[in-house]
């Protein structure tokens, strides 16, 4: 019983006199990416910097949401970067988008914003040498 009560009073930490904060931690950006027809991508290489200094947590989940940052607040530059296979062995679509934001914290944690984006696509091939071959 002691250990169970000791466990709820440590479940939440005051930060300000009167403001009881959770020990859980929040996300800052939940990123979801899409492709041509609006379905989701979850190959894609996402990156991040927030105030110029590269961030460190990226979870990619099946659906194709990323999740950025654990608790970290300030201006964010997110890059992203897809690419899907065409029918033509020699050529690739390829994605790109680049996200700007700010993410703001109030007394105890980030406030979590969602994002859906689409890429900018180009078509990008390489040159056939004289075997037939992707050069």
């Amino acid at each position: 019983m002691f250990l169970t009560l000791m466990a709820v009073l440590f479940a939440c930490e005051p930060k300000e006199e009167g403001i009881l904060c959770t020990t859980d931690i929040r996300s800052s950006a939940l990123v979801t990416v899409i492709d041509q027809d609006g379905s989701p991508i979850d190959n894609a290489d996402v990156s991040y910097t927030v105030d110029g200094v590269e961030g460190t947590f990226i979870e990619t989940w099946s659906t194709g949401q990323y999740v950025l940052g654990e608790e970290e607040a300030g201006d964010f530059i997110v890059d992203i970067f897809a690419e899907i296979d065409t029918d033509d062995p020699c050529c690739q679509e390829v994605g790109t988008a680049t996200l700007e934001f700010t993410i703001e914290e109030n007394e105890c944690h980030v406030e979590t914003q969602e994002f859906e984006t689409g890429l900018e696509w180009d078509l990008v091939c390489v040159d056939v040498d004289e075997n037939g071959e992707c050069g």
